[in-house]
């Protein structure tokens, strides 16, 4: 699909951040942070056995379409929603006013009155404006071309910066049967940021994550250079927002989520992985991200799990009932996972939360530990019972992943 070029000059935007809110200051405009808004649904694809979806390789459930928009705030020019500024709102000259954030409005900090954390980057949006919708994309990893299905939302004009998301599909999935499957899309549509859904190179469809998953790992696919190359590209052809660059994904592409987060910090702030838990390192048989994950910069996980798995990535912990640790040169055997509880006070050691995890306020189903290290937080929603990727619209994933993430920006 072509694009179309523009007849006035790329501008270009200081992007101010204080307490997990962002300010876009151009000559005209003045954007706050985003809220939740809208119903995501439907059930992903998962590995070899999984229900909530169709089983065996390739397979991804059906989903159903996002619905709502935003209320309070603006983002970027994906649908404007109701409200305004609240209170501590919107930023006059000299940036981000010192009040507390609000609903749509700019946060705490920034720069001006009340000083605050973080400085500015400039963001330049590039002269070509690409179309809404979905297109397939080519990027250079190394000596190898990989690809990723990538959605552009509607009303995007490309003069403001927008937040990313970048979705990894399970083990033997695409990157446009995750895109069909559990809601991002229409949530992008509805609030205004690009989603893109990377496919993993190689026979059956894995990603290389640790001590796992299968082709990827056995042949030391570098995925991690790939999603970082995905979000270079990605700057050059759209207008990203640096500061908000998040990473979710179910399964094999929850285990992605985790590993972004330990080996590329510095590029996404968030993620939101789903039914995974880290095998980046530790030792074998018995997985733990604490041995050698160490983040370059502080980062927020938000974890979605359920009850109901007890074979796949087993709640309580145990080895997976499918061999989907593949080390180079070795036999595919099954790998060890840490239970939900074991992992979640995992990722409070790596994020150097100081406190104790209590109940998120509106979220029954979710703990958050918000005592974190650079303001980040860490957080487990659970889904009672349910299957593997199957909880996408009962436990409402995409809804309070974004929800999340806006207080999670650089």
């Amino acid at each position: 699909m072509s694009t179309q070029q523009r007849l006035t000059p790329p501008r270009t935007h200081l992007l101010l951040a204080g307490a997990g809110c962002l300010v876009s200051l151009t000559l005209a405009s003045v954007i706050g942070c985003s809220p939740s808004g809208g119903n995501g649904g439907g059930s992903g694809g998962q590995i070899p056995g999984a229900t909530g979806g169709a089983t065996g390789s390739g397979g991804v459930g059906a989903g159903g379409a996002a619905s709502g928009g935003a209320s309070g705030g603006q983002v970027g020019s994906g649908g404007a929603a109701s409200g305004g500024a609240a209170s501590g709102g919107a930023a006059g000259t000299g940036g981000a006013s010192s009040g507390g954030a609000g609903s749509g409005g700019a946060g705490s900090g920034g720069e001006g009155a009340g000083g605050g954390s973080g400085g500015g980057v400039n963001v330049t949006c590039p002269e070509t404006v690409l179309p809404s919708g979905d297109t397939t994309q080519m990027v250079q990893v190394g000596n190898l071309e990989r690809s990723y299905y990538l959605h552009i939302p509607s009303g995007y004009t490309g003069t403001e910066p927008l937040p990313l998301v970048v979705d990894f599909h399970p083990l033997g999935g695409t990157g446009q049967q995750q895109a069909n499957s559990n809601g991002w899309k229409a949530k992008a549509d509805a609030e205004g940021f690009i989603v893109a859904y990377p496919n993993s190179y190689n026979s059956n469809n894995s990603w290389n994550v640790g001590w796992c998953c299968q082709d990827a790992q056995q042949n030391e696919i570098d995925d991690v250079g790939f999603a970082k190359a995905i979000v270079e590209h990605l700057s050059t052809i759209a207008c990203v927002d640096a500061r908000r660059v998040f990473a979710t994904g179910c399964s094999n592409g929850g285990g992605m989520t985790y590993k972004v987060a330990c080996e590329a910090a510095d590029v996404f702030a968030a993620g939101a992985p789903v039914d995974f838990r880290c095998v980046n390192g530790g030792t074998q048989g018995s997985p733990s991200c604490v041995d050698n994950c160490e983040p370059s910069q502080p980062v927020s996980i938000n974890h979605f799990d359920n009850t109901g798995d007890t074979t796949l990535v087993p709640f309580q912990g145990g080895t997976t009932s499918f061999p989907a640790n593949c080390p180079p040169g070795q036999s595919c055997v099954g790998m060890a996972f840490p239970s939900a509880d074991a992992n979640f006070t995992t990722w409070q050691t790596i994020a150097g939360c100081t406190g104790t995890a209590s109940e998120l306020a509106g979220h029954p189903e979710c703990d958050q530990n918000a005592t974190c290290e650079g303001g980040t937080q860490v957080t487990m929603c659970l889904q009672t019972g349910g299957s593997h990727c199957g909880n996408y619209s009962s436990l409402g994933i995409v809804d309070t992943a974004w929800e999340l993430f806006q207080g999670q920006g650089r």
